[in-house]
């Protein structure tokens, strides 16, 4: 993604900055960032859009007679981050681009085009004599596709320059066309081989005026139905996900574990193009080995021993594992799929500020954390906060009776990897902060 939207804006930066020797030449514009934030984009993925956006402004000739630059977002909320003109400097154009937060949410495409079209483009900001263009970036269909065709075909009226990049496999050809001013000003991103190839395509479209007919172009096919991840389920994104079983748990505990674990995967298409699992390590031992020589009294002895009792169990170093290597990229982490952790805990937590933020921090992070309570000892109140929702946190009465949860757990996976669903989840999960 990072890479063929940098060609792509260096592209547009080129047309519309002041400098003549740059693309299509001294023609300022008023342009707008029109962000997906929306739940199903990774953290990191997010900012490295903003990344890209800010290196982009450095080819603008940003300048209050020159281009202006304008920013929204949009996911259930759309939120106008700056306005055109608000930034006649570079370099708090791109400090202002820095410090956008990620919202999440669901898809509502709608919503944020016609802002854009009354607020963005409205005569309060947009100056009548320049050209007017939208930069609309979205990874999967909006959750209202005729309200968001409605929209679009309003902003069409107004004869903006509308272009539409769609990213990773999600993506509906038809939705981005019906936002693009012509199907020619649409882009995906799906592989970094194109890039050399489109360099030259994606600069000429940008310097056309949008009332200059487009070129014949050839229909792409649509591509066959995705490959199913789960049995009987209609969610079709990929799937990373790691367990972990509770420091405490005994022989007979870890066994039924295993085979609850052993079940629900069986429900599942494991293969590295589909759905990929892992287990956590355990993280009991407070310290290293005692070794012979450590200890010349049996005071120093007794308290080396009492720095090794077991007080709770350590989520919150099974999340920071979870974060930090189960689900990285050298550990077989791919970029584009749902991540989740599923924490299995039968006692209260040893240090819970740590495992709380440790679970906030995944959380930002786009890992959908599903937390199983194991007989009475566990906290249900704060299991939940841990949790990615409330509908995330499950508990059971023993070991033996996690088999019957089951179903229950294939159905939060499914809920994850359908759309919808899962943005869903996460938006309200915000609440718990």
């Amino acid at each position: 993604m990072n890479a063929l939207l940098w060609v792509f804006l260096t592209t547009i930066g080129v047309v519309f900055g002041g400098d003549p020797a740059k693309g299509c030449g001294n023609n300022p514009a008023d342009i707008v960032f029109v962000l997906d934030e929306s739940g199903s984009i990774w953290g990191p993925h997010f900012k490295q859009q903003l990344k890209s956006v800010q290196d982009i402004i450095e080819s603008f000739d940003i300048g209050f007679n020159r281009t202006h630059v304008g920013v929204m977002t949009f996911g259930t909320n759309n939120r106008v981050i700056f306005p055109l003109g608000k930034y006649t400097d570079e370099n708090e154009l791109k400090a202002a681009v820095a410090g956008i937060k990620q919202q999440r949410g669901e898809t509502y495409t709608h919503l944020a085009l016609k802002r854009l079209r009354e607020e963005m483009f409205s005569p309060q900001y947009s100056r009548p004599w320049v050209r007017r263009v939208a930069i609309v970036i979205t990874d999967g269909e909006s959750n209202f596709p005729e309200e968001t065709k409605r929209e679009a075909a309003l902003c069409h009226k107004e004869n903006y320059q509308m272009f539409s990049i769609g990213v990773g496999q999600s993506v509906v050809r038809n939705e981005l066309e019906a936002i693009a001013s012509s199907s020619d000003l649409v882009f995906t991103v799906d592989s970094y081989g194109a890039l050399e190839s489109l360099r030259q395509i994606l600069a000429w479209k940008a310097c056309e005026p949008p009332s200059t007919p487009a070129p014949p172009t050839t229909t792409t096919p649509e591509p066959p139905p995705p490959p199913q991840m789960i049995e009987g389920c209609s969610g079709y994104k990929k799937m990373d996900h790691i367990w972990s079983i509770s420091d405490q748990a005994g022989v007979e505990e870890t066994n039924y574990a295993l085979n609850f674990i052993r079940l629900t995967t069986n429900e599942m298409n494991i293969d590295p193009q589909r759905v990929q699992v892992g287990l956590s390590p355990r993280f009991c031992d407070e310290g290293n080995a005692i070794r012979l020589k450590d200890h010349d009294t049996k005071e120093g002895f007794g308290r080396d021993l009492d720095r090794r009792r077991l007080t709770g169990v350590r989520s919150d170093r099974t999340i920071e594992y979870i974060r930090r290597e189960g689900v990285s990229p050298q550990n077989g982490g791919r970029s584009d799929a749902i991540k989740f952790g599923i924490l299995i805990v039968d006692n209260t937590e040893a240090n819970w500020e740590n495992a709380l933020n440790q679970a906030r921090l995944a959380k930002e992070e786009g890992i959908r954390l599903i937390v199983i309570g194991v007989g009475s000892r566990v906290d249900t109140v704060k299991l939940a906060q841990l949790a990615w929702s409330e509908k995330d946190s499950i508990t059971v009465s023993s070991y033996s009776q996690l088999s019957d949860k089951k179903s229950a757990i294939v159905q939060r996976f499914c809920d994850g990897i359908t759309q919808r669903v899962w943005r869903k989840s996460f938006l309200e999960s915000l609440y718990d902060y």
